[in-house]
């Protein structure tokens, strides 16, 4: 793992770490048919239509939202670690998680920011299911790789 003292820099890195568990969980239910869409197609439902989803610049747009909103969760939990300490980083994360999840999937959904709808309770439960553990991760990371940046000055 890239060695950083900058928190930014950190974060970034903790929350692309966690993404990488979450696409891979995404994947995994996608491939076994529990859920229609993944993140990625969700993220691509902010711009597209439901019949454009699939296409392929669709999905690039998607990953490339996808994984900048994993960024910017991973600086968000890198931040919350030096203002309330890094003690119990991985139960943050799972927290930080959670919360991120009921507002983006929670209100984002009521709102209809995205044209992608999750209309059963298993996807939506699954894919709350990869956010606790984009959140693990990323608090794993954060606590095990990154100890200086997250340090409170």
């Amino acid at each position: 793992m890239l060695k950083t003292k900058d928190l930014f820099l950190a974060g970034f890195l903790a929350g692309w770490a966690g993404n990488i568990v979450k696409e891979i969980m995404t994947c995994f239910f996608y491939f076994m048919g529990w859920v229609k869409y993944t993140f990625v197609h969700i993220a691509a439902g902010i711009y597209y239509s439901l019949e454009n989803i699939d296409a392929p610049f669709s999905l690039v747009t998607g990953a490339i939202t996808d994984w900048a909103f994993a960024g910017a969760f991973g600086v968000l939990l890198a931040l919350l670690l030096r203002y309330f300490g890094p003690a119990y980083a991985v139960f943050k994360g799972i927290a930080l998680g959670a919360l991120v999840y009921a507002l983006a999937f929670g209100v984002g959904m009521a709102l209809d920011i995205t044209r992608v709808s999750l209309t059963t309770p298993l996807p939506d439960f699954l894919l709350l299911l990869s956010h606790l553990a984009l959140g693990a991760v990323s608090g794993w990371v954060l606590e095990k790789y990154y100890q200086e940046a997250i340090k409170h000055h």
